[in-house]
C-alpha cells in the first residue's frame, strides 16, 4: 500500500472540514447580535443630531413593534414617542425616565 494514496484520503475532508470551520467562524461574526442595539442606538444619535431633550431607548424595524413599546412604556407612566428615521424607528423617552425605560423595554 502506498503511503501516498492514504496522505490523499485524508487530505481531502481535512481540507473540507477546515473549509466548513472557518466558514462557520465568519458567518457567526457576521450575524452576531453582541452589542448590536447599543451600537445602533449611538449611531442613531451621532447621525441623528440634536434630538433635543429627548433620547431613544430602543430602535426596531417594524412600525407595530415601536408602537408596542410606546404603549408599555406609557402604561408605565413614561412618557415616549416614536421617531421615523430613513430605515428604522426609534423610541424616544426623556433623558431623566431613560434608565427606567431601559429597564422595561429589556424586561422580557
Amino acid at each position: 500500500m502506498p503511503i501516498g494514496s492514504s496522505v490523499h484520503f485524508l487530505l481531502g475532508p481535512l481540507i473540507a472540514g477546515c473549509a466548513l470551520g472557518v466558514i462557520a467562524l465568519i458567518c457567526r461574526w457576521v450575524f452576531s447580535t453582541e452589542g448590536r442595539d447599543t451600537r445602533r442606538l449611538e449611531r442613531a444619535v451621532h447621525s441623528r443630531g440634536d434630538l433635543g431633550l429627548l433620547v431613544p431607548v430602543a430602535t426596531v424595524r417594524v412600525r407595530a413593534d415601536a408602537e408596542m413599546l410606546r404603549d408599555v412604556l406609557r402604561d408605565a407612566g413614561i412618557r415616549a414617542s416614536v421617531s421615523e428615521d430613513e430605515l428604522e424607528l426609534q423610541v424616544l423617552v426623556f433623558a431623566r425616565d431613560l434608565d427606567r425605560a431601559r429597564q422595561l423595554v429589556a424586561a422580557p
